[in-house]
C-alpha cells in the first residue's frame, strides 16, 4: 500500500490521502545554553489552542526534530501556535541515579539522618523555568512547509516576565 501511495504521489504530484492522515509539517532547529549545544535536550511543544503536543530530542550538535506524540502520526507538528518547554540534564559518567539508605541495602552510620535520605541523580545547569512551557517564555508558530526554530537559552534566565 505504501509503495502504491508513493507511486501515485510521484506520478500525480499530490497525495490521495496516503500516510497518517494528519496535517503535519517539519519542525527543526538548534537548542543551545549560553552558546553551547544541548545534546540530549528534550523540546516539547504544547498547543495554545486545539491541537496535539509534539516533542523531539536534540542530537550531539543540539539539533532537534519534532515528532507528533500520537503513536501513528510521525514527524512534524500540526499548524498552530505553541508554547515550548525544554528539559536537559548533564551527561555524567554514571547515568543511573543512586540512593543511599537502608532500603538500598547500604547501612550508613546511625547518627547520620542526612546520609539515609541522600538521593544523587542527574544534574542540570538549565534554569528550571525552561522546563515548563507555561514559564519558559518560549513560543513558536508552525506553518505549512518547513519550520526552523532555534532556541538560544541563557543560564541566568529566571522565568517569563521576571
Amino acid at each position: 500500500m505504501r509503495a502504491l501511495c508513493l507511486s501515485l504521489l510521484v506520478l500525480t504530484g499530490f497525495s490521495l490521502g496516503c500516510g497518517s492522515g494528519y496535517n503535519l509539517h517539519p519542525v527543526t532547529g538548534k537548542v543551545t545554553l549560553d552558546g553551547a549545544p544541548l545534546s540530549g535536550a528534550t523540546v516539547t511543544l504544547k498547543p495554545l489552542a486545539e491541537g496535539k503536543p509534539a516533542t523531539g530530542t536534540a542530537d550531539a550538535n543540539g539539533v532537534y526534530t519534532i515528532t507528533d506524540m500520537r503513536p501513528d502520526a510521525g514527524p512534524g507538528a500540526e499548524p498552530g501556535e505553541y508554547r515550548v518547554g525544554i528539559l536537559w540534564y548533564k551527561p555524567s559518567a554514571n547515568d543511573s541515579s543512586q540512593m543511599t539508605g537502608e532500603s538500598s541495602g547500604y547501612k550508613p552510620e546511625e547518627d547520620s539522618k542526612a546520609a539515609r535520605n541522600t538521593v544523587q541523580g542527574p544534574k542540570t545547569d538549565l534554569p528550571v523555568a525552561y522546563q515548563n512551557p507555561d514559564t519558559s517564555g518560549l513560543t513558536i508558530s508552525v506553518r505549512a512547509g518547513e519550520n526552523k526554530h532555534d532556541f538560544e537559552l541563557k543560564s541566568t534566565f529566571k522565568g517569563a516576565g521576571k
